[in-house]
C-alpha cells in the first residue's frame, strides 16, 4: 500500500513513474503531453523525441545522460493507454477498463446516426424521410501501413485488446480459424488485384465514415476479414437498427455477390438487423469497371446518396502514412496501440472541426442546388412533356426496384460506316449544286436571292477551310480538287451577282467604297457577298441559320465519338477527319453569322462548348458539371445540369441540415453523459481515492461538449434562412449570363 501511495504522490507532482513498485525513473507529464502532440502533428517517433531531449540536455556528447530509452517507451505506452481510457470515460466507470465494451474507446462521429443518441431508438424504415438517417461507410485497405515479421502476439499482446479501432485479436483469430476455410471466394468478373507481400502484416484494412472521414474499427484485408470487420462494426458501434447502410468498396460489384449467404454462416453475434443494405463503387474507381457495373453501382444515381464521392479513406490514409516508417518495425500490440492513438487524434480533429466543415459544405451546396434546379427546370421545359412524364416514371420505378431498366444508362444506336458516308456525300452534292447554279436570272425573287446567297456563303466557308488545310506537302491532286471547287464557286457567285444588282442596286457603291474587285486574282471564297445582314438589320433567316448550325454541330460531335468504336476508327480515319472538318466549318460559320446580328440573339460559341452531351469541361468535377449549352433549347443560351445533379445537391442540403441537428444532439447527449459520470464519481472514490478528481475531469469534459455545441449553433444560426431563400448571401451575385428569348 505504501509503495502504491508513493507512485500516486509522484503522479500528484506531475511525474509519471516507470513502475508502480519502487519507481526509480519518472517522466514529467509535460514531456509526455508534448511528445504525444508532436507525434500526432509531426509524426515523429519516440526515438527521435527522446534523443532530442538528450541533445537538449548535453549536445557535446562528453557527459551524456544515462540511457533510459526503454523506460521512456514503457512509460509512453502505459501513460497513453491510461489517457485513452480516461478520455473515453472508462476512468469514471466503477468496473474499470476490464469491464469496458469493445470499441468503447473509439472516438465516434458526431454527425453519423446513433440510436438513442441523435436519432430515436426505433426508426420506421417506411418513413419517406428515413433515408436521412442512412449510415455511409467505405471499406478500404492501406498497404503502406505494413509490419515486418518482428516480435509476436505472445511477446507483445498489447493493452487495448479491441477497445478502440482494432478488433480484438483473440476473437478475430478465432473467427478466421472457424470461418476462413468455409468461405469460397468467387473469381472476379470485373477486376483482379493482389497486393500481398511476405510480411507479418501487408497493411491495414478498415471502414471509414464516408461523409465525415472518421475511422471505425479496423483490421486486415481479405474477404473473410472484411466480412468480419463490417459486421463487427454494426455490433460494436451500435448501428444495428438504422434504416439503411450504404457501403462503398472498390470492388463492391464482386464482394457484394452472395454476401448475405456468407454472413448467414456466422453466429448471431455478427448478424446485423438492418432493413436495407446498399453496395456501391467509389466514383474514382468506377471508370475502371465494366459498363454494367458503372450503371448498377454508381453513387451518383442512387436515391440515398447525395453529393458524395466515397473517397474519404484515401484522404485520411495520407495523414496516417506518416507513421508507417516507425510502425512497420513495431511488435503487433505496440503497433495497434500506436495506430489507435493516431486514429483517435484524427477523429477528434474531425469532430472539433465539424462546425466549420458543415458550414463550408452548406455554403457551397445551397447556391449550387438552386442553380442546378433552375437549369434542370429550364431543360425540362424544352423537352416534350410526354417524354418527360415517361422518363420520370422510369426513374421512380428504378429507384424502387433496381432490376428495372436504368433510365440513366446510355442507349445509343450505332450508325454504320456506309450510312455516314452517304450523309457526307449528300452534303457534298448540295455544295456542288450551289456552285454549278449559273443560270440564275434577274427574275429570281428577293427571298430566292437571299437563299442562294446563304448557300454560296456556306460554300465559301467550306472551301476556305479546305484551302487552309493545304500545306507545303499537299499533292497536286489535292490542290487541283480545291481549285476546281473554287472555280465552280466563282461561277456561281458571278451569276448570283447579276441577281443581286437587280434587288440591291447599292451593292455597286459598296464594291467601289471597299475597293473590292471581282477579278480572277481575288479568291472566290474571300469575295464579299454583302448579304442584307451584313449591311442592314439582321434578316430573320440569319438566326434560323445559327440554330441550324448548332444542330449540325450537335449531330457531328455526337457522331464523332459515338458512331465509331476504337477499332472502327483505325479503319475509318478519313471519315473521322471529315467529321471534324464539318464541325470546324459549322463552328466558324456560326461565329460569322452571330457577328452580323445587331442584337445578342445568338450565344457566344467557345471551343469548350463544342462537346458531347455527356462530356465534361476540363477540370470540372461531376457534381459541378453542366451540359454544353449547344444541347439545350435553341432559344435559350444556357443549359441546366442533369436530373441527378439537381437531386443530389438538394439531398446534400437536406442531409447537411440533418447532420447539423445530429451533431447538436450528440454533443448534448455526451455533455449529459459526462455530468452523470461526475455525479457518480463520489461513489467510486474509495477505489482509488480520486473521486474528486474524477468528478472534476467529468465536469470539464461536459463543459467542453457544451461549449462546442454553443459554438456550432452560433456558426449555423443562418442555415435555416439560407435553405429557405436558396442562397447564402455570399454567392447571390453570380456570373450567370442573361439571354434573350423569342
Amino acid at each position: 500500500m505504501q509503495k502504491c501511495l508513493f507512485a500516486l504522490q509522484l503522479q500528484s507532482s506531475w511525474l509519471f513513474p516507470a513502475t508502480d513498485t519502487e519507481p526509480r525513473t519518472a517522466i514529467t507529464t509535460a514531456a509526455l503531453e508534448q511528445f504525444q502532440m508532436l507525434t500526432f502533428m509531426g509524426k515523429i517517433s519516440a526515438y527521435e523525441y527522446y534523443h532530442s531531449l538528450v541533445h537538449l540536455t548535453n549536445n557535446t556528447g562528453i557527459t551524456a545522460p544515462s540511457d533510459n530509452f526503454d523506460a521512456f517507451i514503457c512509460v509512453v505506452c502505459e501513460w497513453s493507454f491510461i489517457r485513452h481510457l480516461k478520455r473515453a470515460g472508462i476512468g469514471n466507470d466503477h468496473g474499470g477498463w476490464k469491464a469496458a465494451k469493445p470499441g468503447s474507446c473509439a472516438m465516434e462521429c458526431l454527425a453519423c446516426p446513433r440510436l438513442g443518441v441523435n436519432i430515436p431508438e426505433h426508426v420506421d424504415p417506411n418513413d419517406p424521410n428515413a433515408w436521412e438517417d442512412t449510415l455511409y461507410v467505405r471499406m478500404d485497405a492501406n498497404f503502406q501501413l505494413e509490419r515486418f515479421n518482428v516480435s509476436s502476439e505472445d511477446k507483445d499482446p498489447g493493452l487495448s485488446k479491441g477497445l478502440a479501432y482494432f478488433v480484438d485479436t483473440e476473437a478475430f483469430h478465432k473467427h478466421l480459424k472457424d470461418f476462413d476455410k468455409r468461405i469460397i471466394q468467387c473469381p472476379s468478373s470485373c477486376s483482379n488485384h493482389e497486393a500481398a507481400k511476405d510480411l507479418a502484416a501487408s497493411g491495414v484494412g478498415g471502414v471509414v465514415c464516408t461523409h465525415h472521414e472518421l475511422k471505425l474499427p479496423l483490421s486486415f484485408p481479405s474477404y473473410a476479414m472484411l466480412c468480419y470487420i463490417v459486421k463487427a462494426i454494426v455490433l460494436v458501434k451500435r448501428f444495428t437498427g438504422v434504416p439503411c447502410i450504404v457501403t462503398s468498396y472498390d470492388i463492391a460489384c464482386q464482394w457484394s455477390i452472395n454476401l448475405e449467404e456468407r454472413v448467414n454462416i456466422y453466429s448471431d453475434f455478427l448478424r446485423p438487423k438492418i432493413p436495407e443494405k446498399v453496395y456501391l463503387v467509389l466514383k474514382f474507381h468506377l471508370p475502371g469497371h465494366i459498363k454494367d457495373c458503372q450503371e448498377k453501382y454508381c453513387m451518383s444515381f442512387h436515391i440515398h446518396v447525395s453529393e458524395n464521392d466515397g473517397e474519404a479513406p484515401e484522404r485520411s490514409w495520407a495523414i496516417s502514412n506518416g507513421v508507417a516508417a516507425s510502425t512497420r518495425e513495431m511488435g503487433p500490440g505496440h503497433r495497434r496501440e500506436k495506430l489507435d492513438q493516431h486514429f483517435g487524434d484524427f477523429n477528434w480533429q474531425k469532430n472539433e472541426s465539424q462546425g466549420d466543415t458543415l458550414l463550408c459544405k452548406i455554403k457551397d451546396a445551397v447556391p449550387k442546388a438552386s442553380k442546378h434546379e433552375d437549369r434542370f427546370e429550364r431543360f425540362t421545359a424544352s423537352l416534350p412533356q410526354s417524354d418527360v412524364a415517361t422518363w420520370s416514371e422510369m426513374v421512380e420505378a428504378w429507384e424502387v426496384d433496381r432490376n428495372k431498366p436504368n433510365p440513366f444508362a446510355w442507349t445509343i444506336a450505332s450508325k454504320t460506316e456506309a450510312a455516314m458516308h452517304l450523309q457526307l456525300a449528300r452534303e457534298d452534292a448540295q455544295d456542288e449544286m450551289a456552285g454549278l447554279d449559273g443560270d440564275a436570272l434577274h427574275t429570281t425573287s428577293p427571298k430566292g436571292m437571299i437563299s442562294q446567297g446563304i448557300q454560296l456563303e456556306s460554300s465559301q466557308q467550306r472551301i476556305s477551310h479546305l484551302n487552309k488545310e493545304l500545306g507545303a506537302h499537299s499533292t497536286d491532286l489535292q490542290r487541283a480538287q480545291v481549285l476546281k471547287k473554287s472555280n465552280r464557286l466563282r461561277h456561281g457567285i458571278e451569276s448570283w451577282f447579276v441577281v443581286q444588282e437587280v434587288h440591291m442596286p447599292t451593292v455597286q457603291m459598296l464594291w467601289i467604297r471597299d475597293g473590292q474587285g471581282k477579278g480572277p486574282s481575288f479568291p472566290a471564297y474571300s469575295l464579299p457577298l454583302y448579304l442584307p445582314s451584313s449591311i442592314l438589320l439582321a434578316h430573320p433567316c440569319e438566326k434560323a441559320i445559327g440554330y441550324d448550325l448548332l444542330h449540325t454541330i450537335r449531330t457531328y460531335k455526337d457522331g464523332d465519338t459515338n458512331v465509331l468504336t476504337q477499332k472502327e476508327r483505325l479503319k475509318c480515319h478519313k471519315t473521322t477527319r471529315d467529321l471534324n472538318t464539318r464541325i470546324t466549318q459549322a463552328k466558324n460559320y456560326y461565329c460569322d453569322v452571330r457577328k452580323r446580328l445587331t442584337q445578342a440573339q445568338l450565344h457566344v460559341l467557345e471551343d469548350s462548348d463544342v462537346r458531347r452531351i455527356a462530356d465534361d469541361e476540363v477540370g470540372i468535377s461531376e457534381g459541378n458539371r453542366t451540359m454544353s449549352w449547344i444541347w439545350y433549347s435553341s432559344h435559350l443560351g444556357d443549359v441546366p445540369g442533369g436530373v441527378e445533379e439537381s437531386h443530389r445537391w438538394h439531398k446534400e442540403c437536406k442531409l447537411l441540415k440533418v447532420e447539423m441537428d445530429h451533431v447538436k444532439r450528440t454533443l448534448e447527449h455526451e455533455a449529459n453523459l459526462w455530468l452523470s459520470r461526475a455525479k457518480s464519481a463520489a461513489e467510486g472514490a474509495a477505489l482509488i481515492n480520486a473521486g474528486e478528481g474524477a468528478g472534476a475531469y467529468a465536469k470539464r469534459q461536459a463543459a467542453i461538449r457544451t461549449s462546442m455545441r454553443l459554438s456550432f449553433e452560433e456558426k449555423w444560426r443562418f442555415v435555416a434562412q439560407w435553405l429557405e431563400l436558396g442562397e447564402t448571401g455570399e454567392s447571390s451575385a453570380t456570373n450567370e449570363d442573361v439571354f434573350t428569348t423569342d
